[in-house]
């Protein structure tokens, strides 16, 4: 736990209720939250992950959050039986209410979430504005719950696997150009994803004109496919029980991807880590990329 937040906690104040209490900076303001929720509603999957990472499990989640075909058998094993509040994006109150949350945590519906405080406090983060990577967005999440210290635990557990492969494959790190992407609609696919993040941190050198700050999707049309060539490898997405999107298993039978100088050398990855959402994820990710440099 950060002094700041040993700070924050010591000076929290107590509602009627008797629960202390600290004063927590959001993207919409200050906010009176408990000195450590225990009972989280989340209004997206993603918070629900980082959440896990932080050895809480929400108390509700929105609908489709706990889905074996997108997560590890773990993860999903802790969110199978957790509350539902409604589709993403539209959370029902009465739901919510019933879960008698002491914190409901939101990073993309601002309007939508507003109106819960009159439920339990809102610790709003604008994931579009306030820090565009996974990890920006876990660290917020970890102070709104007052659980920074497990958030570091997770973070030392990445560096050491990050330096451990770094030292066994840094020649076929710093000779080999690579760039992830997944399938999109209409002849499309996308040029990027948080992956990317994990990558960068790995060492590996990213290719395909992926601007350095980007984390992805970059839309890309078939036809600009060309655009792979500078790399020696590339990771594409598969869901948690191995196989393709719809989307993505059409760009792995087109032609023009058949052509591509990685994929006829052997050299197009699967990961099923494609989305990182929290540390957990990330040191998986590395696991399999690790697995892709011996074969490099």
């Amino acid at each position: 736990m950060s002094e700041s937040d040993d700070k924050a906690s010591d000076s929290g104040s107590k509602e009627s209720s008797g629960a202390e209490t600290r004063s927590l900076e959001t993207d919409n303001g200050t906010v009176k939250v408990p000195r450590k929720p225990e009972r989280v509603v989340v209004l997206e999957n993603y918070d629900a992950l980082m959440l896990l990472d932080l050895g809480l499990v929400p108390v509700g989640v929105p609908d489709g959050a706990a889905n074996p075909q997108l997560l590890p058998k773990d993860v999903y094993e802790q969110l199978k039986d957790v509350d539902t509040i409604g589709a993403s994006g539209t959370p029902n109150s009465q739901a919510i209410a019933a879960l008698k949350p002491d914190l409901i945590i939101d990073q993309f519906y601002k309007e939508k979430s507003a109106p819960l405080k009159t439920i339990a406090p809102v610790a709003f983060y604008d994931w579009h504005t306030s820090g565009a990577f996974w990890n920006e967005q876990i660290a917020k999440l970890a102070k709104a719950v007052n659980r920074e210290s497990r958030l570091t635990e997770k973070k030392k557990e990445y560096e050491r696997r990050l330096t451990e492969v770094r030292t066994a494959y840094r020649k076929q790190i710093e000779t080999t150009t690579w760039a992830p992407l997944s399938g999109g609609p209409n002849g499309k696919f996308f040029l990027g994803t948080p992956l990317v993040t994990v990558m960068r941190d790995v060492g590996l050198r990213i290719g395909a004109g992926l601007p350095e700050k980007e984390a992805g999707f970059v839309p890309k049309s078939y036809e600009e496919m060309d655009v792979l060539k500078d790399c020696d490898a590339l990771i594409y997405s598969v869901q948690a029980d191995g196989r393709a999107t719809p989307t993505t298993q059409q760009l792995l039978d087109h032609k023009l991807w058949k052509g591509v100088p990685a994929v006829k050398a052997g050299r197009a990855f699967p990961s099923r880590h494609f989305v990182i959402a929290n540390y957990s994820f990330a040191i998986a990710t590395v696991d399999e990329i690790e697995g892709m440099l011996k074969k490099m």
